[in-house]
This record gives structure tokens, sequence and C-alpha cells, in this order.
């Protein structure tokens, strides 16, 4: 646990130096990118997987246009490292992820909010060479918020570990933890077959 919080306070550092660097996430795989949610991964999405899998035996799949790329991998990664969880487990996971889910639209309306704003301001005055100077500082000030929106974000993936750390025994949370490192290996992995697939025949 201690390694994954070192990472979101060196992730922190970063963000300050230069945000648009976490936000896109240059370092990673085109998969990893794929599903990235404000620099990072969506908690919700993690804990939707986690239940339906345990609940319904279904294939998690993070949206309908990810199901192709990741199916299977969370079911044959990570549930199946963990012990069976209790009833009260399960409903402390689901009021987990339902509390995840509200902060995560919460923060993406706040984005949506920022990206119209900063693009207003961006936009407006007149076009010339020299008046659009004071609008472009103007955006710069208000992006700077955007380092808020990606420090909450961690903020909230931290909580959610520590959570998920208290519900799970400690058996659970080891094997969790480690079965969450292995599934962004795979993730990892299918963007490299992903790049290095066979192309695909032209049509006559």
């Amino acid at each position: 646990m201690g390694h994954y919080f070192e990472l979101f306070r060196m992730k922190s550092t970063v963000a300050k130096a230069d945000v648009f660097y976490v936000i896109s996430g240059v370092w990673k795989t085109s998969a990893e990118r794929f599903f990235s949610w404000i620099g990072g991964f969506r908690p919700s999405e993690l804990l939707k997987g986690f239940l339906e899998s345990l609940i319904t035996g279904e294939t998690f799949s993070f949206t309908t246009q990810a199901s192709n790329l990741a199916k299977g991998l969370f079911n044959k990664v990570l549930v199946p490292q963990l012990d069976p969880l209790t009833e009260q487990q399960i409903l402390e996971v689901c009021n987990l992820k339902q509390s995840c889910q509200q902060a995560e639209d919460a923060l993406s309306q706040g984005m949506e909010k920022l990206q119209e704003t900063v693009s207003s301001t961006v936009a407006g005055g007149p076009v010339d060479e020299v008046s659009y100077i004071p609008q472009v500082a103007t955006a710069m000030e208000k992006l700077e918020a955007l380092v808020s929106f990606v420090n909450q974000a961690d903020h909230l993936r931290q909580e959610t570990l520590q959570q998920m750390s208290r519900i799970l025994t400690t058996r659970q949370a080891a094997r969790g933890l480690l079965a969450l490192g292995e599934y962004f290996h795979r993730l990892r992995a299918l963007s490299t077959l992903w790049a290095t697939r066979p192309p695909e025949p032209s049509l006559p």
C-alpha cells in the first residue's frame, strides 16, 4: 500500500511542474491511456467490475467500446486472487462504489466546466497578434485549477484503496494489491500485442 501512496506523492509533485504531462499520460501505453480518467484509473469502474464478477459472474468491461480490449482481464486476474467475500463486505464495497461514482461525476463535471471556461477565454477578444496575449495569460491562470483536479482524483483513488484495505482482510487486501499490479501489467502487454498485430488484408 505504501508503494501506491508514494506514487501518488510523486505524481502530485510532477503535476505541479507539468500538469499536462500527467493528464496526457505520455509515459503510458495506448491501452492504459484509453482507460485513463484525470491522469489515472477510475475507482468506481474497478469496483463495478469487482462486484459484477463476484455477484453475477458476468465478464467485466469498463465501457462498451473497451469490452473487446479488456475482456476477461479483470475476471481472470483480480477476482480469482481474493478469498470469498462476506455479505457485509459486498455491501460495503457497493456503498463505496456508489460514493466513488458520485465523486467522479462531480470531478468530471468540474473538468468539463474548466475546459469550457478556458476555451471561451482563449477565443475571446479581437483576432490580432497583440491582443490575444491577455486572453492566453488569463487562460493560464485558470489552468492552475487543473492541478487541483488531478490531486482530487488521486485523493479519491488513494481513499478507495484505503477503504478497500479496511473492508478486506489483510490476506484479501495483500493479494488484491498484487493482482491489481498484475492487471495493469497485462494492460500494457495488451497494448504491445495490439501494436504488433498483423495488418488486415486490403480489399481487392
